[in-house]
């Protein structure tokens, strides 16, 4: 633990941030079990320099350290088939009967399938935005870039985004689904 951090500091931190950071390593490509590990390295690497994240940037902070370690993994390892039962947001939906299960986690499938196929540059802003959140400011933070050409890439991520979804007909409605 670094010098002037808690271990109450750390915990908190990783119990803030932790779902954060795996959802983004999901989005990013990692199957659900290359996520839990890289999530593990990007907690590691983020409480050893919790004294350096300034307040207000610590998704900006943690995402550059997700996209780093995701893009290590990707690079150091084959891709293997992903398993289509797994949840990927890990969160059960009460109340939903088995077909809406069903339904909801085939169109994760879908958004991951076009999310795949998306240039990095443009999944990054989409993901942090449209999935995550975030504001412009802080994909522009989290991306390193000027918040001019954050959004800029934003509107090119939707735009991709939108032709992809069309192509794969992720825009259409489950079957038995109403307006």
């Amino acid at each position: 633990m670094p010098p002037g951090t808690s271990d109450d500091a750390a915990t908190t931190f990783v119990r803030q941030y932790f779902d954060f950071v795996w959802r983004v390593l999901r989005r990013l490509g990692l199957s659900p079990a290359d996520a839990d590990d890289a999530a593990q390295r990007v907690m590691l690497a983020a409480t050893a320099r919790l004294a350096d994240i300034e307040a207000g940037s610590e998704r900006a902070f943690l995402f550059r350290t997700a996209s780093f370690i995701a893009s290590r993994e990707r690079r150091g390892r084959r891709r293997r088939p992903e398993d289509s039962t797994a949840d990927l947001d890990g969160i059960e939906e009460p109340g939903l009967d088995p077909e809406a299960l069903l339904a909801a986690r085939r169109a994760r499938e879908r958004l991951d399938a076009v999310l795949g196929q998306m240039p990095d540059d443009l999944r990054a802003a989409f993901v942090l935005f449209e999935i995550e959140g975030l504001t412009k400011e802080e994909v522009a933070h989290a991306l390193g870039i000027p918040a001019g050409t954050a959004a800029s890439r934003l509107r090119r991520a939707r735009e991709d985004f939108a032709r992809r979804a069309r192509h794969t007909h992720l825009a259409e409605r489950p079957e038995g689904a109403t307006a």
